[in-house]
C-alpha cells in the first residue's frame, strides 16, 4: 500500500497560479491535467483581508509582518484518492485542530519520464490544501506541537486509506540537521582558514619584529660610531 504524508508550509505567492495550471509547467502533461480536481471556497487574498481585520480586532494589534497566517499543507496521494477524500481530511482536521481550509487541489499530472526515450513516466501524486491557520474567536495564530502533527499523520493516513509516511516534523528536523551539519563543516573550514592566516601574521609578525631590532641595533651602532668619531676629533683638537 501506498504510502502519504503531509508537509506544512506558509502559502507562498504564486500558490494559487500553480495549483491554476495558470502557467505552462516542463514537468505537468497537460493530457493528464483532466485528473485533477479543485475546490475553492475562497481566494487567499479575500481570506487574508479577514484575517487582517479580525486580528485587528480581537486583540488591539495588527497582524505581525513576520505571521504566516494561511499555510499550504501538500499531500502525497495515491491514483484513486479523490477530491472527496481530501474534503473529508479537511473537516477532520479542522474538528480537531481549528484549521479550516479554504481550498483543495489534486495533482495527478506531474510527474518526470524515467528515460531519455520518454516512454516511461512517474508520476508525481500529490494535493494541496490551502488553510485558515487563525483562531477567529482570539484572532490568534493556531499554535500546533509535533504530537499534534503527528496525529494529523495518523489521521490522514486512515482517511484516505493509505499506510502512514514519515511525519512532517521529523522530515522538517532531518532537513534542518542537514543544513546545520553543512554550516558546521563550513565554520569548520572557515576556522582553519583563520587559523593559517593567524599563523600567517605571526610568522609576519616575527619578521617585521626581527626587522625592527635590526634597525634599532644598526641605529644604535651608527651612533656609537659617531660618538667615538666625535670623541676622537676632540682629542686631536
Amino acid at each position: 500500500m501506498a504510502k502519504t504524508s503531509i508537509n506544512i508550509q506558509p502559502v507562498k505567492g504564486g500558490s494559487e497560479q500553480h495549483n491554476h495550471r495558470a502557467k505552462e509547467l516542463d514537468y505537468v502533461r497537460p493530457e493528464l491535467s483532466i485528473k485533477n480536481e479543485s475546490w475553492i471556497s475562497e481566494s487567499i487574498s479575500d481570506r487574508l483581508k479577514f484575517i487582517k481585520k479580525n486580528t485587528k480586532e480581537k486583540t488591539g494589534r495588527s497582524l505581525q509582518s513576520k505571521a504566516t497566517p494561511i499555510r499550504e499543507g501538500v499531500i502525497v496521494i495515491s491514483e484513486k484518492t479523490t477530491l472527496k477524500d481530501l474534503q473529508k481530511f479537511a473537516q477532520k482536521a479542522e474538528d480537531k485542530f481549528g484549521i479550516k481550509a479554504i481550498q483543495i487541489y489534486t495533482h495527478k499530472d506531474e510527474g518526470h519520464y524515467k528515460d531519455q526515450e520518454k516512454k516511461e513516466w512517474k508520476p508525481n501524486l500529490h494535493a494541496h490544501i490551502v488553510f485558515d491557520w487563525t483562531n477567529h474567536e482570539t484572532g490568534k495564530s493556531i499554535k500546533l506541537n509535533r504530537q499534534d502533527l503527528a496525529q494529523m499523520q495518523t489521521l490522514l493516513a486512515d482517511t484516505l486509506d493509505m499506510d502512514r509516511g514519515v511525519s512532517s516534523d521529523k522530515v522538517h528536523i532531518q532537513s534542518q540537521q542537514f543544513k546545520n551539519e553543512a554550516e558546521l563543516r563550513r565554520l569548520q573550514e572557515l576556522l582553519l582558514e583563520k587559523e593559517e592566516n593567524v599563523h600567517k601574521a605571526k610568522e609576519e609578525l616575527k619578521n617585521v619584529k626581527l626587522k625592527t631590532n635590526t634597525g634599532k641595533t644598526i641605529d644604535r651602532a651608527v651612533g656609537k660610531l659617531y660618538e667615538l668619531l666625535g670623541e676622537q676629533k676632540g682629542r686631536k683638537k
